[in-house]
C-alpha cells in the first residue's frame, strides 16, 4: 500500500530528479504550513473545551452530581489535550528537518489536519459514550488515521530526500520513520484492545502519541547536539 500511495504522490509531485516549480519561496510556504498548522491545532484545542457545559443546579448536592456526571467528558478533554499537544510536538519535531516545499507537502498538511480537525467529534462521542466500545474505537480510528498520515508524509518529504536536507544523516531519517510508524501501529492494536477492555484502548491511545513525542525529542536532540 505504502509503494502505491508514494507512486500517486510522486506522479502528482513530477520526477523525484527534477525540481518542480512549487520549490519557489520554500522559505515562505513552509512559513505558512506552520503558521496554518499552528492556528489549527490552537482552534482544535479550544474547541476541546466548548464541548463541557457548566451545569446548572440550585443546591450543593445537585452541583455536586452534575459535576460527577461530566466526569467522563472532562476525562476525555484531558485525554485529547494531551494527545493533540503531543501530535502537534511531534509535527513541530518533522518541520526542522524539512527544507523545500511542494504541492503534496502542502496537500499532505491539509489531510493531516482533516483529521487532527475531527478529534473535538470524536473526543465528544468518548466523552458522552465513555462505557461503550464504539465510542472508544472510533476515537482510536481518528488517532490511528492522523497517524498514518504523519508516517506517509515522512516517507513522502524523506524519500530521495524530496523536501529534506541530503546532507541529513539516513540513520536519523530512519529513526523518525520508525518513531511514526510506530504511533498508528500502537494505536491499531489500541483499537483491537478497545473491543475486549476500554480502559486498555485508552492507555495504548495515549502511550502511542507519548512514546512518539518523547523518541522526536531523542531523535532531534540527537541530530542538533551529536557529541552531547
Amino acid at each position: 500500500m505504502r509503494p502505491f500511495i508514494l507512486r500517486i504522490m510522486n506522479s502528482l509531485g513530477g520526477s523525484r530528479n527534477t525540481v518542480p516549480y512549487e520549490y519557489v519561496d520554500d522559505d515562505i510556504s513552509n512559513r505558512r504550513v506552520e503558521a496554518l498548522i499552528d492556528g489549527a491545532f490552537a482552534i482544535v484545542l479550544t474547541l476541546l473545551a466548548l464541548e463541557i457545559k457548566s451545569p446548572h443546579a440550585d443546591s450543593d448536592l445537585k452541583l455536586t452530581e452534575a459535576l460527577i456526571a461530566l466526569s467522563p467528558k472532562i476525562f476525555a478533554y484531558f485525554l485529547s489535550f494531551i494527545i493533540l499537544g503531543l501530535l502537534w510536538f511531534g509535527h513541530q519535531m518533522m518541520a526542522h528537518y524539512v527544507k523545500r516545499s511542494d504541492r503534496n507537502h502542502i496537500l499532505l498538511n491539509l489531510l493531516f489536519l482533516m483529521f487532527v480537525a475531527l478529534i473535538p467529534f470524536s473526543t465528544a462521542l468518548l466523552g458522552e459514550n465513555l462505557q461503550y466500545h464504539s465510542a472508544t474505537i472510533v476515537y482510536g480510528v481518528n488517532l490511528f488515521i492522523t497517524g498514518l498520515i504523519q508516517y506517509l508524509h515522512w516517507e513522502y518529504m524523506s524519500s530521495q530526500n524530496r523536501l529534506i536536507d541530503p546532507e541529513l544523516d539516513r540513520r536519523i531519517v530512519r529513526s523518525v520513520q520508525k518513531t511514526f510508524l510506530a504511533i498508528p501501529l500502537v494505536c491499531g492494536l489500541g483499537i483491537g484492545v478497545s473491543f475486549v477492555s476500554i480502559p486498555a484502548g485508552l492507555l495504548l491511545y495515549g502511550l502511542s502519541t507519548a512514546f512518539g513525542a518523547s523518541r522526536m525529542t531523542a531523535i532531534f536532540h540527537r541530530s542538533h547536539y551529536p557529541h552531547a
